[in-house]
């Protein structure tokens, strides 16, 4: 009975990677932006929720994902990048209090407009940190739980379908690269494997994408040569993530009343646009271009915004020095503000 449970969900895994992996096709067919995680992402969303078929995605494959996109944002923090990143200290703390304060202004019109509970508005318009505001939200019982996950869902699915391509015109193409898998690059996935299981034991938030990163990060100080991932091998991790992605939006939802999604997806746009405002005036104070400064301070998903500014050819480091910022930010002051003001 188990071995025939086992080989079903084997069987859905298959099918729902091939799927993907014609969606991915389909998209990169179509010229569209990042088709290796738009295409899985939108064929895997629209046949969950618009047919019978069992889609289904192991946590593990998503969790191998991560670990590739940290390995490959690993190898661009090498010491003098890291150095650099650090001047911007206090505009990351300037950019996370303006976030603040704009995520309660967005809290407070949800509940004037709608009439849901304070708590339940500012858990779903919370700037980040999706997988540790859902799990506080279940943890409280909160019986908008179905909000919280769509507005939180939503964010994260409107980043993916809006920044590509907000920044494809200017975007330049990828360099063919012939990088060839080795014995050694080998090892060194299995090592970050690792360094991803122990930080997310450790409890570090993405910890299968921040564990490859430290790993390599100290590799590198310490003066030793780490192998480049090629090209493929990050299309394959786009693939795992955006099936993982495309999954997380359920049929029930969309049972919300429409004012509810209606301020579900103004939160979101607001969010997009004040991102397109600071990108546009960071530039004039600090040496930064403007697909950096769009991705540093767009509060989306650390691994998702780290494998665009790859794709866009921004500066990654960076980029994931401003959005890890961001994501302890909520997990220490934001989750713990919220938990007193719940008592």
């Amino acid at each position: 009975m188990f071995m025939k449970k086992g080989l079903r969900m084997i069987t859905h895994y298959l099918l729902t990677g091939i799927l993907a992996l014609i969606g991915a096709l389909l998209f990169d067919w179509l010229h569209m932006p990042m088709p290796w995680l738009l295409g899985p992402l939108f064929t895997t969303m629209v046949l969950r929720l618009a047919t019978p078929l069992p889609i289904a995605w192991h946590k593990e494959l998503r969790n191998l994902g991560l670990v590739l996109a940290g390995y490959s944002i690993g190898v661009s923090f090498t010491t003098d990048a890291f150095a650099a990143a650090r001047g911007f200290l206090p505009l990351m703390i300037a950019i996370n209090v303006f976030y603040i304060g704009l995520f309660v202004a967005l809290s407070k019109l949800i509940v004037h407009r709608t009439h849901v509970d304070t708590l339940a508005a500012l858990t779903s318009t919370v700037p980040g940190g999706m997988t540790q505001i859902t799990a506080y939200a279940a943890e409280k019982k909160s019986k908008h739980m179905t909000m919280i996950t769509f507005y939180q869902v939503l964010r994260v699915l409107c980043l993916l379908s809006i920044v590509p391509v907000l920044l494809s015109v200017g975007a330049m193409p990828e360099a063919p690269q012939h990088i060839p898998f080795s014995v050694e690059l080998l090892g060194m996935i299995v090592l970050s494997f690792v360094a991803g299981i122990i930080a997310d034991k450790l409890r570090v938030p993405t910890g299968y994408l921040l564990g490859p990163v430290i790993l390599l990060m100290m590799l590198q100080i310490f003066g030793m040569r780490v192998p480049l991932l090629p090209p493929d091998a990050l299309h394959i991790a786009q693939l795992l993530i955006g099936v993982f992605i495309g999954m997380l939006l359920r049929k029930e939802d969309l049972r919300l009343s429409k004012k509810v999604m209606l301020y579900g997806f103004i939160s979101a746009f607001v969010y997009i646009g004040s991102a397109y405002v600071l990108a546009l005036i960071i530039p004039r104070y600090y040496s930064i271009d403007f697909t950096t400064a769009f991705l540093s301070t767009i509060p989306g998903g650390l691994d998702q915004m780290g494998l665009i500014a790859m794709a866009a050819g921004a500066d990654v480091t960076l980029v994931t020095m401003f959005q890890l910022f961001r994501v302890l930010v909520v997990s220490l002051l934001v989750v713990p503000a919220l938990k007193m003001f719940t008592k």
